[in-house]
């Protein structure tokens, strides 16, 4: 989400970047994790076409595919808000302060380009899709064909969800961006506003949000991060939000990505989630 070529003064003194600063190779990281994303999307699509070929079950895909997609969505709530800091050895400074320059500057996002956008989806999923590419017999078994085609319509949710992020941030969304946001199947700026707003610790999920109003009815985010600092080596025993504070107040932007907070909807943008501790906003 950096926007920034890193200054002199960070790169010379290793001194703290500032609020959407990049660290020095950052951008060619990103263009290079595209580039290699793509062609390794391309050769797992081509085995599993070799695949389909082989084994039929075609009527498989979209099942897969909506599968995947959900599998996305869950996977974005359990990233980078929560555990580390700029500091972590590399993923500190190319991974991990982007998330929280991002709760700092949450308009921040809306002047990334292609590139600062998704390079870092791109470079995280680098390391699974080559050992998928590599390893699994996608062409000859099954098994490894049905998986193959899961995991890559998964890396394909996972590469999009911070261009959805991005949209759901902007005051005005590309048109059809709007439509697919207004049929709930991206994520809307209306569902995301409610992780921007105090107390700041839900609506993790950004590629549609659909795992929400679940995890919040059940308070599943904050026991699966304690469970997490339970049991990891190395981990601090309180909460992020228990040691910090809210990740918004911080600096530029103030709170929230438009101050919508969730009372302020009109009723016919939202209904009760029964138990949840916030309403569930219609996507």
């Amino acid at each position: 989400m950096s926007i920034k070529e890193p200054s002199s003064k960070s790169a010379s003194t290793g001194s703290k970047l500032e609020v959407n600063e990049m660290p020095r190779g950052q951008r060619a990281l990103e263009y290079a994790g595209i580039f290699a994303f793509a062609v390794l999307a391309v050769l797992i699509a081509a085995e599993a076409a070799f695949g389909a070929d082989s084994f039929g079950y075609v009527w498989l895909i979209p099942i897969l595919a909506i599968s995947a997609y959900l599998a996305a969505d869950l996977a974005s709530g359990f990233a980078l808000d929560n555990f580390g800091d700029e500091d972590t050895p590399f993923f500190g400074p190319y991974f991990i302060k982007p998330f929280r320059d991002h709760h700092v500057d949450p308009k921040g996002i809306t002047r990334n380009d292609f590139v600062d956008t998704n390079g870092n989806n791109c470079l995280a999923s680098l390391p699974p899709i080559l050992a998928v590419w590599l390893f699994l017999p996608m062409s000859t078994t099954l098994w490894g064909y049905v998986f193959g085609a899961f995991f890559l319509f998964l890396c394909l949710g996972i590469f999009l969800t911070n261009q959805f992020h991005k949209w759901a941030h902007m005051d005005a969304p590309p048109a059809w961006a709007a439509s697919l946001q207004t049929l709930g199947l991206i994520l809307s700026k209306e569902h995301h506003d409610i992780h921007h707003e105090s107390p700041y610790d839900t609506y993790y999920c950004i590629t549609v949000g659909v795992w929400n109003p679940l995890f919040d009815r059940f308070n599943l985010f904050e026991r699966t991060e304690r469970f997490i600092r339970r049991t990891v080596p190395g981990t601090h025993p309180q909460l992020r939000s228990e040691r910090e504070g809210a990740l918004n107040d911080r600096g530029v932007g103030g709170r929230g990505s438009g101050n919508l907070r969730p009372s302020s909807l009109a009723p016919s943008h939202r209904f009760s989630c029964v138990g949840s501790r916030r309403p569930f906003v219609a996507s």
